[in-house]
């Protein structure tokens, strides 16, 4: 039986309103969402996190620009180019994101140097792969799909870890959480209304870019939590 997601009288807004928010249930119910909003993370758990999160706003920049370089719609290239200012400081390099991520680990007392160095996992990993891949294929509605749910992802995760780290840095004084929440907001509605010029028939392609981003934050976040502690690398074995 077909889903009611893909019947024709269902609109591409309501399709992708609904698989976000299913997303987005998922991601909340995520042990480490769970344990950073009820303050039970540990420390390192929470640090890592934040060693996960600069190598995504790091990345998140080129990211914007390998789409906008193949963007052939240009509702979706101001939305692009509007969260590349946004990116860079909208023209003062002391605003750009990434730098307030590094002032984020001034303030957390986290060597930046340990932010270079720190050693990525199969979580971030992918993360960052599944990122490049979708930045650099030529189908505009997995990129919509796959920005769509990466911004809204980001009140959940900014907010459960802003609460989590707040358990040992209780004077902790920083715009880093609340800037990046307030930004997304709005490039969630620009994002809607580039769904709204779309084709109905690019649903499935919708869906598949959503899918992508929520699998990226969930491997992120298995990182975090420390599943990938255990192995690092698949052993290889010879067959008998």
């Amino acid at each position: 039986m077909q889903s009611h997601l893909y019947q024709d009288n269902t609109s591409l807004r309501a399709v992708a309103e609904e698989t976000v928010k299913g997303s987005l249930d998922r991601i909340r119910r995520h042990p480490f969402i769970i344990k950073a909003n009820a303050q039970r993370l540990s420390k390192e758990q929470a640090e890592r996190w934040i060693m996960c999160a600069g190598r995504e706003s790091r990345s998140f920049p080129h990211i914007l620009e390998n789409m906008k370089a193949r963007c052939s719609n240009e509702k979706l290239r101001e939305i692009l180019l509007s969260n590349l200012n946004d990116e860079y400081g909208n023209g003062d390099p002391e605003d750009a994101h990434f730098k307030h991520y590094l002032h984020l680990l001034d303030k957390l007392n986290l060597p930046r140097e340990d932010f270079y160095q720190y050693k990525e996992r199969a979580g971030i990993k992918l993360a960052l792969t599944l990122a490049y891949n979708v930045s650099v294929q030529p189908i505009e509605a997995i990129s919509i799909g796959y920005m769509l749910v990466n911004e809204e992802m980001t009140q959940i995760t900014y907010g459960a870890v802003d609460r989590a780290l707040r358990l040992y840095y209780p004077e902790l004084k920083t715009s880093f959480f609340d800037l990046h929440v307030e930004v997304d907001e709005k490039h969630v509605e620009d994002l809607y209304r580039a769904v709204d010029d779309m084709d109905r028939s690019q649903n499935e392609e919708l869906v598949l870019g959503i899918s992508i981003g929520e699998r990226g934050m969930a491997v992120l976040l298995d990182e975090a939590y420390g599943l990938f502690d255990y192995v690092d690398v698949i052993p290889a074995y010879e067959p008998v």
